[in-house]
């Protein structure tokens, strides 16, 4: 697999993509935004206003109709902006894509050697029992440089990438 600025001799050893468990979150926002209005909106007018098709039927149904186009708007920046955040670590760097915001991304990069500290965070029964949680990588100027949000297996990964630090570490000292 290549990618935009690979450098020569540089492989990607893995990537990190958010958990399953996100696109559950946002499955419920959906039932949430979506559904449970639309069920009302439906059991109402067969309910309670059995003479809805009257004169009101136009401008409910429209605002109903707009309220659902916006809620979906919505709900699609939002999966867009969890799907499309990616960590691409390769055997010379580490890479952050972050998603902000519909039109907005951030492109970050690290050198293995300039990684100071990796550290994976599990809070919560929900991240321990389906091992998710986050992952924060720290530069020699002592800031986040990348932190990253439920991804599966956030100590592993950060083993993962220690590891490959312990072998680049290797591999440019001269013994």
């Amino acid at each position: 697999m290549k990618f935009p600025g690979q450098q020569e001799h540089e492989k990607i050893e893995f990537l990190v993509r958010k958990h399953w468990i996100v696109d559950v979150k946002i499955m419920l926002l959906i039932f949430t935004l979506y559904l449970l209005p639309a069920m009302f909106f439906l059991s109402a007018l067969i309910i309670y206003w059995p003479d809805f098709f009257g004169a009101w039927s136009g401008p409910i149904t429209t605002a109903f109709l707009i309220y659902l186009l916006f809620a979906g708007l919505g709900l699609y920046i939002k999966w867009l902006s969890e799907e499309l955040d990616l960590m691409v670590v390769t055997n010379l760097r580490i890479i952050n894509l972050d998603q902000v915001g519909f039109m907005e991304r951030t492109v970050s990069e690290a050198s293995l050697m300039q990684i100071q500290d990796v550290k994976g965070i599990e809070k919560g029964l929900l991240n321990n029992i389906l091992n998710y949680g986050s992952l924060q990588i720290r530069t020699a100027a002592d800031k986040v440089v990348f932190h990253i949000d439920d991804i599966p297996y956030p100590f592993r990964t950060a083993r993962d990438i220690l590891a490959l630090m312990d072998k680049m570490g290797a591999n440019t000292n001269p013994s």
